[in-house]
């Protein structure tokens, strides 16, 4: 056969069952496929139709006497598109429910599974049959009442699957009926249930230029951006060895036709990207640095590309991510560093002494500017703390006349121009101490710095900087940014955020540091990693906090859905601690024995020393243990269960999530709630703290875990 004309594409699908063969099988699969590539047609690979199969073109072939692989093989022409690998049985019994066929209307090859999807939306509505459902399709009451059939189809819905769409006439109905659509229609319908108008849809998400579309031409389908989501054509021996040759995470290959819009075009200025948890910000953020360096490469540009984050665990992660999906080419113009690190090195390096900081050091240093103190105040240590921190340092002021003007929205405790000038002497003498002894805060570190780039020609900047968890970055951060990427220009910033994860800072907008997003504003919608039913729960810890979009505006939760259903969180409480443990125990050894392993298991807690403490309880009970700390990426490699601090897990993900002990005195944490001055300081903090539970939770994949003995936080219902 004539290699040249041959096309063999791959279904993410079929990456997802090769995942879960046996390593010994999987090795065979290799084999095969290396001899499907070189003749689809041989007759030893023994071709058989499925009976009682919805789509008479996916035929099984076989790879060895126990596994079969089934193919989308043509009648007639040279497309040929392997879609799913497993034992024989199970094999046929996913190909019997499947069609596998191009969208007449959106032109996107997708593969549909018309019988889970009728049973998700009959399951939700009451006496409503599968069989019935083409007459509840006609409802006025529908969702999606007001869109035509060919509207649907552009957006991505299979013509099959118009009357169980149709028949949604409730949220719950689409959230059932999502884990069964094509992802490349989910978005559209999330937007369109939320009560967006099908014309704006249509001009968001589609290219409704493009309208001729031929059925049968599955070659120019798999060159679409919507089947580019869940197929891949290969092109190249030694990448379908490397993709086969292990386990292989979907994201390095797969990106959703929203993420791929994102990543693969130049942006006429800086960008904000929105999404919730589990919507592949980072993903995204990491192909953006990728294809950023490719087109450098291409184009024989001489520059570099910075991609920063805010905690240096979350640096460490996507470094190590990034070397599988770049070329070594391309790493070499990637600088990956978190941005207080990056600030550090640069101070250094011009010289300015700057030292590791410490605490007992800076707490020297407040003594001593305490003793500047004006008594009759009657404001304590705490307050001027707080102030230092909330107003000072995150707006920047270096002068009493800053201080005098700055903002002090949430601060509680009301200070008229007067008391500021008798305040203003603590602050001088403290910024004073600390610089005699080589000591910068953060923010004052990253003003120095970025008051260095703006006055030298001579210090080099960034083509581009891709910013990941932009929503934990201060004033500061982003003027330093706006500084180290130059003037606006085409790709400068591209910037990835969820304010409902903010767990560290202050809300920022962005176009207050000459950072402009206006046309240049996207959202992700789809959850990849957690359950409907866990996103569900973690969104509602957040119920009644309002969130910002960074640029003045407000973000919503109620746009996304996830793709996957699953258990609710199970919350369990108990009398006595000891009897906590032992669930813990118990539910944890059942789960190896399950599994095999507990690499994909993690305990959590509010702080570093009660993870110790779970620690050494669970290596006492013989388990195998691995402490995530922040300045190592993660080993999926490794089999021990791991433990982490809530903060830690940001960034990670993992199929079981276990949070114990999580009563009234660990969330919100006691102890630090106590040392807010103010009604208004406590209510940040415990804003704060609910998003970092809001984040420790949605890092599962597959299950949420929480117990606690005596009275529960308040979070958690």
């Amino acid at each position: 056969m004539n290699q040249s004309r041959l096309t063999v594409a791959v279904s993410n699908a079929f990456f997802k069952s090769l995942n879960k063969l046996p390593d010994k099988s999987r090795g065979k699969v290799a084999s095969f496929l290396s001899k499907f590539r070189d003749n689809p047609r041989s007759t030893g690979l023994n071709y058989e139709h499925i009976e009682g199969g919805k789509d008479s073109l996916i035929r099984s072939v076989r790879v060895d006497q126990e596994i079969r692989c089934i193919v989308r093989a043509p009648d007639k022409g040279n497309v040929y598109v392997l879609l799913w690998v497993d034992k024989h049985d199970d094999a046929y019994q996913w190909a019997r429910r499947r069609s596998c066929h191009v969208n007449r209307v959106s032109g996107a090859l997708q593969i549909v599974d018309v019988e889970s999807a009728e049973e998700a939306v009959s399951n939700v509505i009451e006496g409503n049959p599968a069989e019935d459902l083409s007459i509840k399709s006609n409802q006025s009451s529908s969702l999606f009442a007001s869109c035509d059939n060919d509207q649907l189809m552009l957006l991505g819905v299979p013509e099959v699957l118009l009357p169980a769409v149709r028949a949604c006439l409730t949220e719950d109905a689409l959230s059932r009926l999502i884990e069964w659509l094509p992802p490349s229609c989910v978005e559209g319908l999330i937007l369109l249930a939320d009560g967006r108008k099908i014309e704006e849809v249509i001009d968001e998400l589609t290219n409704i230029d493009d309208k001729n579309v031929d059925t049968a031409d599955v070659a120019s389908a798999l060159g679409r951006p919507e089947s580019q989501a869940e197929f891949m054509v290969i092109t190249d021996d030694d990448v379908l060895e490397a993709m086969l040759s292990a386990p292989m995470e979907q994201w390095r290959v797969f990106l959703h036709p929203s993420q791929r819009r994102l990543v693969e075009r130049d942006w006429n200025g800086s960008v904000r990207v929105l999404g919730g948890a589990g919507t592949g910000k980072t993903v995204v953020a990491m192909h953006k640095a990728r294809w950023l360096a490719t087109q450098l490469i291409r184009n024989g540009k001489v520059g570099r590309i910075l991609f920063t984050t805010f905690t240096r665990n979350l640096a460490t992660d996507i470094r190590n991510n990034l070397t599988k999906i770049c070329t070594p080419e391309e790493l070499q113009l990637i600088e990956v560093q978190h941005l207080d690190g990056w600030v550090i090195k640069f101070l250094k390096g011009q010289g300015l002494p700057v030292c590791a900081f410490d605490r007992k050091t800076k707490d020297a240093c407040w003594e001593i500017a305490m003793g500047m103190e004006d008594t009759s105040l009657g404001l304590d240590l705490r307050f001027y703390k707080e102030e230092w921190k909330e107003v000072i340092l995150a707006q920047g002021c270096r002068s009493l006349p800053d201080y005098i003007t700055a903002r002090r929205v949430g601060r509680g405790t009301r200070l008229t121009r007067q008391n500021r000038v008798r305040i203003w002497p603590v602050f001088d003498t403290l910024r004073s101490e600390l610089r005699q002894r080589g000591l910068w805060e953060p923010e004052e570190a990253k003003q120095a710095a970025a008051e260095l780039i703006k006055s030298s020609d001579s210090l080099q900047k960034y083509l581009s900087i891709v910013v990941d968890e932009g929503q934990d970055f201060d004033l500061s951060s982003f003027n330093l940014l706006r500084a180290l990427v130059g003037e606006p220009h085409v790709n400068d910033l591209f910037i990835v955020a969820d304010p409902h994860q903010r767990i560290y800072g202050r809300p920022v907008v962005l176009r207050h540091c000459d950072i402009e997003i206006r046309g240049r504003s996207r959202k992700l919608r789809i959850n990849y990693r957690t359950t409907e039913e866990t996103r569900d729960w973690a969104t509602a810890v957040l119920h009644g906090l309002v969130f910002d979009d960074l640029d003045g505006g407000i973000d919503s939760t109620n746009d996304y859905r996830s793709l996957l259903h699953g258990d609710k969180p199970l919350i369990k409480g108990f009398d006595d601690p000891a009897e906590e443990m032992k669930f813990l125990v118990k539910t944890i050894k059942q789960i190896n024995s399950e599994q095999g392993t507990l690499g994909s298991t993690c305990i959590t807690a509010r702080t570093n020393s009660e993870v110790k403490k779970l620690n050494l309880l669970l290596e006492k009970e013989g388990f195998g243990t691995r402490i995530i700390n922040e300045k190592e990426s993660d080993d999926p490699s490794d089999h021990s269960l791991r433990l982490a601090t809530m903060h830690r897990v940001k960034g990670l993900e993992f199929d079981q999530i276990f949070l114990p002990r999580l009563d009234d005195i660990q969330m919100p944490l006691r102890f630090e709630l106590d040392q807010k001055p103010d009604e208004t300081s406590k209510d940040l903090f415990n804003q704060k703290e609910r998003s970092l539970l809001h984040v420790a939770a949605t890092r599962a994949k597959k299950r949420v875990v929480i117990t606690y003995s005596g009275k529960p936080s308040p979070f958690i219902g």
